[in-house]
């Protein structure tokens, strides 16, 4: 199967798309790019006319546009392959890179490292072009992350979309100074009416949210030894660390020294080393909304489990 000499963006957009800084580089870099629409489906083109790489990009992945790329893999497993997300959580990275995805990108994409990715895949896939025949992919047993397909599900009710589109863009900055205007922007809503979906989805305003999420977070850093209070502080998007302290005993009622002070007092419950769990951003939700977005042990029934990064 011979490579073409373009680079193919497969859009899986919920949001309106916009053309994005690393499609721009590409063009200045003289690379020739065609484009898959979120309706179309790729696969046609990616077997019939293969690109040097094939880039899929998303803003918040649904269970269908993962399973788009990951059967995109299992039948042109030749093709390389460079998932560009903007909402990001730790198992979307993982299922990506199971899933055998080349490389995986997050908004706003680094476009050094994107170019030269794109530049190596165009030289490797250029000057061998003997090693592309049609492969099948290595069988990976690989589940939707629950996020995902939770997406999907709440796809009929716009208000519950606008929250998990909040709470990941609060997840994915949490580490930076978050204007609940910001917030509102990314789920094209006004300030005021995210304030309102908050109190009636999550029965707590926009701000008290983001303060039990950084505070949250920094719980669960703590219970690292060999990171410093000062680092938890900025990694959870104070810049003051004297106001931290001051917050973080008025919410845990111990100061961060003394709560790590505590959890290393505190006996194990068994001989093995056990990680902190990480927290679930949305245990805060009322009773009301948690069991539609909590339920972590979704069957993926819409989805037969494709085995195939």
């Amino acid at each position: 199967m011979s490579t073409h000499a373009y680079v193919l963006v497969v859009l899986r957009t919920l949001n309106e798309p916009e053309e994005k800084d690393y499609v721009v580089a590409l063009r200045q870099k003289g690379y020739h790019i065609e484009f898959v629409s979120t309706e179309q489906d790729p696969l046609p083109v990616l077997l019939t006319h293969p690109p040097v790489v094939a880039c899929f990009e998303y803003d918040y992945p649904d269970l269908q546009g993962l399973t788009d790329l990951r059967q995109a893999k299992q039948r042109a497993a030749s093709v390389p392959l460079l998932m560009i997300t903007q909402a990001h959580s730790e198992s979307l990275a993982v299922w990506a890179f199971r899933t055998r995805v080349w490389d995986y990108f997050v908004q706003p994409v680094d476009l050094a490292r994107f170019m030269g990715v794109v530049g190596s895949l165009y030289q490797l896939r250029s000057l061998c072009p003997v090693t592309q025949e049609r492969k099948q992919a290595p069988e990976v047993a690989n589940q939707i992350p629950p996020e995902a397909r939770l997406r999907c599900c709440t796809s009929g009710s716009s208000q519950q979309l606008q929250l998990e589109r909040a709470i990941s863009y609060i997840e994915q900055h949490l580490h930076q100074k978050l204007a609940q205007a910001e917030v509102a922007a990314q789920c094209g809503i006004t300030s005021f009416q995210l304030s309102r979906l908050f109190r009636k989805l999550t029965g707590n305003t926009f701000q008290g949210f983001l303060l039990e999420r950084r505070i949250d977070e920094a719980k669960r850093l703590l219970a690292n030894p060999r990171t410093s209070i000062t680092d938890v502080c900025f990694s959870v998007g104070f810049r003051d660390l004297s106001y931290f302290t001051r917050t973080f005993q008025k919410h845990v009622g111990h100061t961060p020294t003394h709560y790590r002070q505590r959890l290393n007092l505190q006996p194990p419950a068994s001989a093995a080393v056990v990680e902190p769990m990480p927290i679930n951003p949305y245990d805060k939700l009322t009773p009301a909304s948690r069991p539609l977005i909590s339920t972590n042990h979704l069957q993926d029934s819409t989805c037969p489990q494709v085995v195939s990064p």
